[in-house]
């Protein structure tokens, strides 16, 4: 059985590993903690991250950079934001008075119109490969900055699903924590939480004796990996900090609900709230329903309603916490729709031009960078990659764009991109952060 484990490369090792994980203990959470505390750098102030990520290609034309008026525009009205020449899509009434907080990128591109691939870009900087997989931010963050709390873990993903390229080569220690439906917090916890001292022992001893030998014969990374989140993952489960999941331990949570919307991005928004408050560096908070290929014009008002509730609750809280200036909020997609509307009544994938949205952190509002054509075909000016816009969270957040990690198999990688110098060869950061946002 050996041979046969250590023939298998990193990735399917990794997952075997897992799997063993999540049948000794009968939690389906992944690791996440790990790595040594290192210096800090970069230029942002932001303690923590809280990334909204619009699954399915939000679109650019009915948010943040509607055309009314135009041929392209469709039925979709702009919202005043108080800046003159700049509007919001009526959908999103709350962010617009309340511009003054948010930055908005109106020109963003993307090299792919695949969902898959246009979201693994947005979320590594990489395009995907088959032998690799590579890290998402907030295992970047934990791995060159250090872990930020002692028992809860560093990067949370809340119903992100399973294509999430969570901590990649970094390997299991350093995966998010998912939560798959933020009212019910970590999966069966409550089993664990329940048993009193001399069960929960029993139940220790059992899966100690079980792995006991597992752990001796084979002396691998992945295996010391899993061991290490097998011991993190018991001090979470009897620590009195996973009510910090719990979103009913909220004061007043039935009426913030209702600021938020009750509903899976409003309850995301103040579950990352409330993890933000407690220690959670970086959170992501996952929404679909973006892929508006018909009848856009009866889904959109929904969809962004949504959206538009839930970042300005949580803006709210953060200003009264007095969290906002420490906490990094962005909102990506994969990519925007066409401004030509289809037969159906909606927009198709447009990978050319999309918008995404940035706040609190260091970030400066009452803004917009880039821009659009006049019909939303195309970048008119200032294009930004998605390994910009990972770049411009890494500087928010003091990672710094030009430390070198490198994978099990020796290549080197950086936070936002990296490629080699013209001149020297040298390996050098590729995305670079949206400056004018910081100042």
């Amino acid at each position: 059985m050996k041979d046969q484990l250590m023939k298998l490369d990193p990735l399917s090792r990794r997952q075997f590993v897992e799997r063993t994980a999540k049948t000794a203990l009968g939690v389906s959470i992944l690791p996440f903690l790990g790595g040594k505390p290192l210096q800090a750098a970069g230029g942002g102030k932001a303690e923590y991250c809280i990334f909204f990520y619009m699954s399915g290609g939000m679109t650019h034309m009915d948010t943040f950079d509607p055309k009314p008026g135009t041929e392209t525009g469709g039925a979709t009205k702009g919202a005043s934001t108080g800046v003159a020449g700049i509007e919001l899509a009526e959908f999103l009434p709350k962010l617009a008075s309340g511009f003054k907080d948010i930055a908005v990128v109106r020109s963003m591109t993307q090299k792919t119109g695949d969902h898959r691939g246009g979201s693994y870009f947005m979320h590594t900087s990489y395009a995907p490969r088959a032998t690799i997989i590579h890290p998402s931010m907030g295992p970047w963050a934990q791995r060159i900055l250090g872990k930020k709390h002692e028992t809860l873990p560093d990067s949370v993903a809340i119903g992100t699903g399973g294509n999430h390229p969570g901590a990649g080569f970094f390997g299991p220690t350093l995966a998010p924590l998912p939560i798959g439906d933020p009212m019910r917090g970590v999966q069966n916890s409550k089993i664990w939480k329940d048993l009193d001292d001399k069960g929960f022992d029993k139940r220790l001893d059992m899966t100690n004796t079980f792995d006991e030998s597992f752990r001796r014969k084979f002396q691998t990374e992945e295996v010391k990996a899993y061991t290490q989140f097998y011991e993190e993952t018991l001090n979470l489960m009897k620590s009195e900090d996973l009510d910090t999941f719990d979103l009913t331990k909220e004061s007043d949570y039935q009426k913030k609900l209702e600021r938020y919307g009750n509903n899976r991005l409003g309850q995301g928004a103040l579950l990352a709230k409330r993890l933000v408050s407690s220690g959670v560096r970086f959170i992501e908070v996952d929404s679909g329903g973006w892929d508006m290929h018909n009848d856009l014009w009866n889904a959109i008002p929904q969809r962004a309603g949504d959206l538009d509730n839930a970042l300005s609750a949580l803006i709210e809280d953060l200003k009264a916490e007095g969290l906002f200036e420490k906490t990094l909020i962005c909102v990506g997609t994969e990519f925007g729709r066409t401004p030509k509307i289809n037969a159906n009544g909606g927009r198709d994938h447009h990978p050319r031009v999309f918008s995404t949205m940035f706040a609190g952190g260091g970030i400066q509002g009452g803004q917009v960078y880039g821009s659009s054509d006049k019909l939303g075909m195309a970048v008119e000016e200032n294009p930004v990659e998605p390994k910009d816009f990972n770049a411009t969270i890494a500087y928010a957040m003091g990672v710094p764009l030009d430390k070198v990690i490198y994978s099990p198999s020796g290549r080197p990688f950086m936070v936002a991109g990296h490629k080699a110098d013209e001149k020297t060869g040298d390996v050098i950061p590729e995305g670079k952060p949206i400056m004018q946002f910081f100042s």
